[in-house]
């Protein structure tokens, strides 16, 4: 039997993709160049979860277009969002092969993003789909849930420090063995639980 597509999980994707390749740039400044693909990435490995290789591949392939349409023209007319800018920069191994797709600047942003979401979307998709990897990813998605609940805990303990700001937050927690170790014990832990608890 046929798999129909899932509209509303690619919107969700879609949604996901736009504000994390956002987020990701604007909190961890060392990730900024790789925002975006990471954001495809998981846009698409969510896209693709529970569905058959085909169905997965071609949900983050949509939303991956969708999401990089609608964040590409937006940040054209609004540059910002309480603070948080909208450009969104991209590695320089892929600037060249952009650039002699994109006939305009302006159109810069919107054809690199949706150019990576095609992508990196359909891959993540493809990995969603599997099922084998599904343990991994939801110990990946435990992981950095630990690592962002540090850099926002460390945020507000420095809320007073005027030059304190969150790139510092998450280098913080990323450097830090002690906040590793209880990240990855955390994530171990309640994977391991989710599988004992599905077995009943």
């Amino acid at each position: 039997m046929e798999e129909g597509l899932d509209y509303l999980k690619i919107i969700y994707s879609a949604l996901i993709y736009s504000i994390c390749s956002i987020l990701i740039g604007y909190f961890i400044l060392d990730l900024a160049p790789y925002a975006a693909i990471l954001a495809a990435l998981g846009a698409g490995i969510y896209a693709g979860h529970k569905s058959k290789a085909i169905t997965g591949i071609t949900h983050g392939l949509i939303a991956g277009i969708i999401g990089g349409i609608i964040t590409g023209i937006t940040s054209i007319y609004v540059k910002n969002i309480a603070g948080i800018p909208l450009s969104i920069s991209v590695t320089n191994l892929i600037i060249p092969i952009i650039s002699s797709v994109s006939p305009t600047s302006s159109l810069f942003s919107t054809t690199a993003l949706v150019l990576i979401g095609l992508f990196f979307g359909a891959i993540g998709g493809l990995m969603g789909s599997i099922k084998k990897l599904r343990g991994v990813f939801l110990f990946l998605t435990l992981f950095l849930l630990f690592i962002i609940f540090g850099a926002v805990d460390n945020a507000a303990w420095n809320i007073m420090e005027p030059d304190w700001t969150w790139n510092i937050s998450f280098s913080h927690v990323l450097t830090n063995p002690i906040d590793l170790f209880v990240a990855i014990m955390f994530a171990f832990i309640v994977t391991i639980l989710a599988y004992v608890m599905s077995l009943f």
